[in-house]
């Protein structure tokens, strides 16, 4: 049997083994923890600006939407007023003074 010293020597090393091993483990496990973490306040913020994004294109579609009404309106509003005018009596005096 060996004398006890070298018994102590072996057990207190392999314990100084299986804390650096647990140590460097827990280690990787931190910087998963810490990359997921970033990962999910990456995720949040992409979120929150498509929602904002998503708003500002349905307002921005909005307005897009009644300009062309009006520009229709204004267009036809044209329309009927050159009709009205192509028949007025200075209407061929304009277009001379235009020429």
């Amino acid at each position: 049997m060996p004398p006890i010293e070298i018994l102590l020597n072996y057990f207190l090393g392999s314990t100084t083994l299986v804390s650096i091993y647990i140590a460097w483990k827990s280690r990787k496990s931190e910087l998963k923890k810490t990359e997921a973490s970033a990962l999910e306040a990456i995720d949040s913020i992409y979120t929150k600006m498509s929602i904002v994004t998503d708003k500002k294109l349905e307002e921005m579609q909005r307005i897009i939407d009644e300009n062309t009404i009006e520009i229709k309106n204004l267009k036809k509003q044209l329309e009927d007023y050159q009709k009205k005018c192509a028949q007025c009596s200075n209407h061929s005096n304009n277009e001379k003074r235009v020429v």
